[in-house]
């Protein structure tokens, strides 16, 4: 038989419970199907063990020889595959680095960098590029389009979010807060509670698209796990500020809840996201920059400084995302116009934003109740507003709107602001 093989293998002293299944194994792995393999080996049991584990295995033994107390035995690698696929998967794959680093957009080689128009079930939690054996469970994903699921932007925000994270209990100057006067202390209480709050919204609507946007998307829903950790986090850092100077957790009125509520109700993926992202957080950037402006202390201008620039990495891979959608689907932009129609219908009862929240935000501005410094609060609070509506109109152009039809829906935006 000498001369037939295609691979030899020295396989030692090496017994079936010693990991020489592994080593043949491995070996056939790398010759194709009808070319043989010659497997080395001092060991007697050998010859009995290895002949039928090929036959377990649909690979031929063609026998065996022998020579100075080594033997030879040959197998043909047989038809079957170990794992019941159609392709083979990559090997080979190496992925650009850029200054020693592996950003997650070079990842895109290969299969790994094949983007399907829509997913298959079936390949459920393999990440992309893996080859998949027949036979496995169809997943229960619903957002396997790539119209819907997949953004260019998505890895390099990725990247920004988690270079970006910080921890609520050590990189707050908590230590450099003072005392305030009461009624300014009741104010950033009253705001805190009313930030935690609509940061648990901002933390449940991404969350609950995790498990049904399909992996292969994997860009999309790794940033959004980001963005749960930054709402999570935002939640810690506001609640703490409200226990921490004296004052504590305030008021959470029944509107406030209803128009969170209707943002947890959306069925639709891009919805959600436009609802949530475009018009509401993008209305929290102004609102959290308000806060660090007027912050009467460094502790509170720190979180909200903090929390702004996570949540402008939400808005933006929201706007680019639906973006990119809208430009691909002309349908869409009408679906998104429904969304808030729909939205503004369903709070038709919510008459405003909590009045507490409202009278918090002119004293933030006015640095207290003093009668003198109420107007420049009221005015302050007023320009808010109005910036509030024109970054939204900006934004809602920027996704795809005309001006005039920004303007309209901006209008209909909750007055919760999220």
């Amino acid at each position: 038989m000498q001369g037939i093989a295609t691979l030899t293998c020295d396989a030692g002293r090496l017994t079936s419970g010693e990991g020489l299944f592994i080593l043949v194994g491995r070996m056939l792995d790398r010759i194709e199907r009808g070319e043989v393999l010659e497997v080395v080996s001092s060991e007697p049991s050998v010859g009995h063990d290895l002949s039928a584990w090929a036959r377990l295995e649909a690979h031929p033994y063609l026998g065996s020889t022998s020579e100075d107390g080594r033997s030879a035995h040959f197998v043909q690698k047989g038809n079957a595959r170990r794992i019941m696929t159609a392709e083979e998967p990559d090997w080979g794959q190496r992925a650009d680095l850029e200054e020693g680093r592996f950003e997650t957009a070079a990842w895109l080689i290969g299969r790994a960098g094949r983007i399907p128009e829509r997913a298959d079930p079936h390949l459920g939690f393999a990440p992309r590029g893996a080859v998949v054996e027949r036979g496995a469970p169809r997943f229960p994903f619903d957002v396997i389009e790539a119209e819907r699921a997949w953004s260019d932007s998505a890895a390099e925000l990725y990247e920004q979010a988690t270079a970006a994270q910080w921890d609520a209990s050590r990189d707050i100057p908590w230590g450099d807060l003072v005392p305030i006067e009461p009624e300014l202390e009741r104010s950033v209480c009253q705001l805190m509670t009313f930030l935690a709050e609509n940061e648990y919204s901002a933390l449940y609507v991404p969350a609950q698209w995790i498990p049904r946007i399909h992996p292969v998307f994997a860009e999309t829903v790794l940033f959004l796990a980001t963005q749960v950790a930054d709402e999570a986090r935002h939640i810690e850092a506001f609640c703490k500020r409200a226990l921490s100077n004296g004052g504590g957790l305030q008021f959470s009125t029944a509107s406030t809840q209803a128009s969170l509520k209707s943002l947890l109700d959306q069925e639709d993926f891009l919805r959600a996201s436009f609802l949530l992202s475009v018009l509401g957080e993008g209305t929290f950037l102004d609102l959290l920059k308000y806060v660090e402006t007027h912050s009467p202390e460094p502790v509170t201008r720190e979180i909200a400084r903090r929390a702004r620039v996570d949540e402008s990495r939400h808005v933006h891979f929201a706007r680019s995302h639906l973006r990119g959608a809208v430009a691909s689907d002309s349908r869409l932009k009408e679906n998104l116009r429904r969304a808030v129609l729909e939205r503004a219908s369903v709070l038709s009862e919510v008459k405003g934003l909590n009045p507490l929240v409202e009278e918090s935000l002119a004293i933030l501005a006015a640095g207290g109740l003093d009668a003198a410094r109420l107007p420049r609060g009221m005015k302050a609070r007023a320009a808010l507003y109005d910036t509030m509506h024109e970054n939204r109109v900006k934004r809602l152009v920027a996704v795809g709107f005309g001006e005039t039809e920004a303007a309209e829906l901006s209008m209909l935006h909750t007055p919760n602001f999220m």
